[in-house]
């Protein structure tokens, strides 16, 4: 990370890839939709709606999955619709 620190300027995209790396799906997510990164973007959603169910927070990681499945249904992404679905089941659960 010391390595990142000089960087001057921070770009979008290292900044979404330090949130990544540093665990915080939910401001990468928005990072990606700032640059355009929609797979990434939906793709992080995904990841940020996990960790929310794992921390019991299921509003807001239905709110997650409404974002991250409106990309993957418009691109027809099979696999990730599969898993934001099993996500959605386990959070009405």
């Amino acid at each position: 990370m010391e390595l990142v620190a000089q960087v001057t300027p921070p770009t979008p995209w290292l900044q979404a890839a330090t949130a990544v790396a540093g665990g915080d799906f939910e401001r990468a997510a928005e990072l990606y939709g700032e640059i355009g990164s929609l797979p990434d973007e939906a793709f992080t959603r995904l990841r940020a709606a996990r960790r929310l169910l794992d921390a019991g927070h299921r509003t807001d990681a239905e709110e997650q999955l409404q974002l991250a499945l409106a990309f993957c249904r418009r691109v027809d992404a099979v696999a990730h619709l599969r898993e934001a679905m099993a996500l959605r089941t386990a959070s009405a659960s």
